[in-house]
């Protein structure tokens, strides 16, 4: 199995910079892992992308549907 994540240095500041996963691969290790989506949050997970909605915007609207009144 060869490694999936792509690293490089930042010039600036030496440190090492990762790349996120993409959706397959955090498929694959909520699998891994043993953990399974709801009903409700597959229909969030749903309409946030047919909204067209990515990255921080994406995260921030999921925060926002679960977070307790």
């Amino acid at each position: 199995m060869t490694k999936g994540t792509k690293t490089a240095r930042s010039a600036v500041t030496g440190k090492v910079v990762t790349q996120p996963i993409g959706g397959k691969k955090a498929a694959k290790f909520a699998q891994v892992e043993g953990l399974k989506m709801n009903a409700a949050s597959k229909a969030l997970s749903e309409k946030l992308t047919a909204s067209g909605l990515k990255g921080d915007a994406y995260r921030s609207e999921i925060v926002k549907a679960f977070k307790k009144a």
